[in-house]
């Protein structure tokens, strides 16, 4: 156990070294330095197996950056956006509280991200992420998937209505919107700009 608590602080610690050599100077850099010290503690070691891929994400967020897509620094203490590009926005929960809505209102009011949307019989109804609306004439709309799976026997997402692939994990079309759908730590959250 102890050899992986070293392991994995040694990973965390190159990680955090990127990030920092990326950064420009702004407290952005700090904030995620921050955030993913507080998400990797001994007692996730102890409780979560898989820490290292968690640590393996923030080196592979390195390398999105440097590509046509960008990568959001930007967080608040419960949430943050670990992807983010013209068309698709991923969020990766650090607590077990909450839906999507409540994540995407404090992203907003923490300025990680900026969204529009209109409340219906189903709940928030996602019309435009980071300034991209989505077209009706071209039949757009903001589509939610996600990791996270089941809990307590109700189904949160299934493959067979879609995928989509962040830095190689699969994120199937969630069963719930933005309201029904609930924060779960370590799971990623994709907003995608998709089409029928």
């Amino acid at each position: 156990m102890k050899k992986q608590f070293a392991k994995i602080v040694s990973l965390l610690a190159a990680s955090v070294l990127v990030l920092a050599s990326c950064g420009n100077g702004d407290s952005s850099t700090d904030s995620t330095s921050s955030t993913t010290s507080t998400a990797v503690t001994e007692e996730s070691v102890v409780q979560d197996t898989s820490s290292e891929a968690t640590t393996a994400e923030v080196s592979s967020e390195t390398s999105v950056s440097s590509s046509e897509e960008e990568t959001s620094s930007q967080s608040d203490e419960k949430y943050s956006v670990v992807f983010t590009a013209d068309d698709a926005v991923v969020i990766k929960a650090s607590t077990t509280e909450g839906s999507l809505e409540d994540a995407l209102n404090a992203l907003k009011d923490s300025n990680a991200l900026d969204f529009t949307g209109s409340q219906s019989e189903y709940g928030l109804y996602i019309e435009s992420v980071n300034g991209r609306t989505a077209d009706a004439a071209k039949n757009e709309y903001w589509a939610v998937y996600t990791t996270l799976t089941e809990i307590d026997g109700v189904s949160y997402s299934s493959a067979e209505y879609g995928t989509y692939d962040y830095d190689g994990t699969e994120c199937a079309s969630a069963s719930f919107g933005a309201s029904g759908l609930p924060m779960v730590e370590g799971e990623l959250y994709a907003v995608v700009l998709a089409a029928y």
